[in-house]
């Protein structure tokens, strides 16, 4: 056992058995199986197509998330919507001066300017409709962990060229290429977050 954990400490992150050890402000990413989604996997190149945020309230851990509208849900009814046989990547602030968070600022600020807002299903960012702005789950955990980090996740010229006619069929139309947003995958790849294990 001992082997194992220098093992995991070398690679820069540790085994993670259950919701235990996670933290509010967590990241976590999962791979969903749905058409779409699988279609993001591939563009991408990395094997998520959704992501959450970590809340915990004492013992209790929810995810704070953009599925069909923005909403705080039990980390169980999270994980079972995974794809068989994956595992869900968490990824932490390398320090605490990336992040400075506290679970009640947390709270306050999704209630308030978060919860009930919609789902964005065309990927745009900023995009709104009658009741504000909508969100896609990449782009609510951007904006959402934005508000207390130093340097924020910012978007990137999306593309839609791999599959271009399931894409093409998907958006009913030409896909918006180009425009500003940001995939699940792209956490990763952000300087002051590191996985910490998975799940």
């Amino acid at each position: 056992m001992r082997w194992l954990l220098l093992f995991f400490g070398l690679l820069g992150f540790a085994p993670l058995g259950h919701a235990a050890t996670l933290e509010t402000g967590d990241v976590l990413l999962m791979s969903v199986p749905c058409y779409v989604c699988s279609l993001i996997e591939i563009e991408e190149g990395v094997p998520y197509s959704h992501s959450a945020v970590v809340f915990r309230d004492g013992p209790r851990v929810d995810v704070l998330e953009s599925w069909g509208e923005v909403k705080r849900t039990p980390i169980e009814e999270f994980l079972r919507r995974r794809r068989p046989q994956t595992r869900v990547a968490v990824l932490r602030a390398r320090d605490g001066s990336a992040l400075a968070i506290r679970s009640n600022e947390v709270w306050q600020l999704f209630e308030r300017e978060f919860q009930g807002k919609g789902f964005d299903d065309v990927f745009l960012w900023n995009n709104r409709d009658e009741r504000g702005e909508l969100f896609y789950c990449s782009e609510f955990v951007a904006k959402f962990l934005n508000r207390f980090i130093v340097r924020p996740f910012l978007p990137k010229p999306m593309h839609y060229q791999k599959h271009r006619e399931d894409w093409s069929r998907y958006f009913r139309g030409v896909p918006p290429d180009g425009k500003p947003g940001i995939a699940p995958g792209d956490f990763l790849s952000h300087p002051d977050w590191v996985q910490v294990g998975d799940i």
